[in-house]
């Protein structure tokens, strides 16, 4: 009867520790899973009209710009007419990206 109360209790102990893991596991994620503070734009960040007049200097055509934090979206046309989607960093005016439509 004794061993097969310690058999008992193993797996007792067992279930015990798994679940401690698990809920561990759990509070140790939920401690770790914050949500990101919201991106803080410089002052100097570039406004529309800056961003369109520095498109234009390097010969596009704005269609339209819509400004997301630090970037910039814009539809352009190239010196060609063809139509491009652009990234651009609004801190310095460097284009990140660039796919024609």
């Amino acid at each position: 009867m004794k061993t097969s109360f310690c058999k008992y209790s193993r797996h007792g102990y067992s279930a015990v520790l798994v679940a401690a893991a698990l809920g561990l596991g759990v509070t140790a994620w939920a401690q770790t899973a914050t949500v990101p503070d919201a991106v803080q734009v410089p002052a100097d960040a570039m406004t529309v009209a800056q961003v369109e007049s520095r498109l234009a200097a390097l010969g596009f055509k704005v269609k339209e710009i819509e400004l997301h934090d630090l970037l910039a979206e814009a539809e352009v046309l190239d010196a060609q007419g063809r139509e491009l989607d652009l990234t651009i960093d609004r801190r310095n005016g460097e284009i990140l990206a660039m796919k024609y439509d």
